[in-house]
């Protein structure tokens, strides 16, 4: 239930890009560009009143087979935002906007990731636009958090944004109070191939696949590892094979969002070429939970922190119930119980990962 009722408007606000945002009243149809911004809405407590977006809003949500709704979590697709995702319009997809039927629904608000698709809504639908950006696994003090702010000052949801913030900020805790006594000289080093190996060490198509990594990837330097990458600027690199080898990680993490797919595993830990690397030789190269949909959704991404932090740390973390922490977090920025141990049984290895830990 939204916090309409409780609202103060008019009211001018900055975004996260500085720009003066005006509202005359409390929205009552939001528009959302990403699946990012429509977990924000919806996580204060306004999913009420979204009535529009992106193709992958979807799938990215619920974590479900991109355009199969019939496999995933089902049960999360068909009562999130009171059971309307189904027939929720779809109104841009990774390439296009579609300004007139946007114009047809009358949005009074919407929500975007930049500058540039925010001067063209404001140019072509005229209502009142709203940046919220940031990255969905920056989990520092002025991260993620802003644009959580940003959001519930245009919603009149302070409270709830403040609630949220603390909730991440709690599991945050809960990982690093740990890791951070740990000697950094004895922290292993670690590889993390973000998006996966699906299409073995690179796909030309995509332009990535394991060589593919983060240098600035919050949830694993919180779970206790060297991210091997970090020297590296910039964000979301490619790097030679050639150089992931010469790091000798101790620890490979592969993201893998295709259920019940460990090809892209099997295919790391049995490469000739890697034969070499620590991680290897010690068996120590898992799946995890894929950082991407159409942006970087915290759920997933705190997840990982917990996950990685498991599995690099096994005794400090024997007690961390990974599947109790993971429906909680799906919880508090969706609204639906249950819906990590759907994900989990989806997935497949997450929870042969649990099973193995009875």
């Amino acid at each position: 239930m939204s916090s309409a009722a409780l609202a103060s408007y008019p009211k001018t606000f900055t975004d996260t890009q500085g720009r003066e945002i005006t509202l005359d009243e409390a929205p009552q149809r939001i528009i959302t560009r990403a699946p990012d911004e429509a977990r924000v809405v919806i996580a204060l407590g306004y999913g009420d009143k979204l009535i529009a977006g992106e193709q992958a809003t979807k799938s990215c949500l619920c974590p479900m087979t991109f355009d199969n709704v019939a496999e995933g979590c089902l049960n999360c697709y068909e009562t999130i935002i009171d059971g309307r995702m189904p027939d929720l319009p779809e109104i841009s997809t990774r390439y296009d906007i579609y300004f007139e039927e946007i114009a047809k629904l009358k949005p009074d608000l919407i929500f975007c990731g930049n500058l540039k698709d925010a001067e063209a809504f404001e140019d072509k639908i005229g209502c009142p636009v709203v940046v919220l950006g940031g990255s969905g696994w920056n989990f520092g003090e002025d991260g993620y958090y802003d644009s959580i702010r940003v959001a519930a000052e245009a919603l009149d949801a302070q409270e709830k944004a403040e609630e949220l913030i603390s909730f991440a900020l709690n599991k945050v805790e809960m990982i690093e109070s740990v890791t951070k006594n740990v000697d950094p000289e004895k922290k292993p080093k670690v590889y993390f191939a973000s998006r996966g190996a699906g299409t073995g060490f690179y796909d030309p198509k995509e332009g990535r696949d394991f060589t593919r990594t983060e240098p600035n990837y919050d949830p694993l330097v919180m779970a206790g590892g060297r991210n091997v990458a970090s020297e590296i600027e910039g964000n979301t690199v490619n790097v030679p094979l050639e150089q992931i080898i010469a790091w000798n990680p101790d620890y490979i993490f592969i993201s893998n969002s295709a259920a019940g797919n460990n090809t892209g595993l099997e295919f790391i830990k049995n490469s000739p070429e890697l034969a070499s690397i620590n991680a290897i030789k010690e068996g120590n190269v898992y799946n995890c939970f894929y950082p991407h949909c159409r942006g970087q959704p915290p759920d997933r991404n705190l997840l990982n922190m917990m996950y990685m932090a498991k599995i690099m740390y096994p005794e400090e973390f024997k007690d961390l119930d990974l599947e109790k922490e993971g429906n909680e977090i799906f919880k508090a920025f969706l609204g639906v119980d249950g819906v990590f141990t759907e994900y989990a049984d989806y997935m497949v290895w997450p929870r042969e990962y649990l099973d193995s830990l009875k």
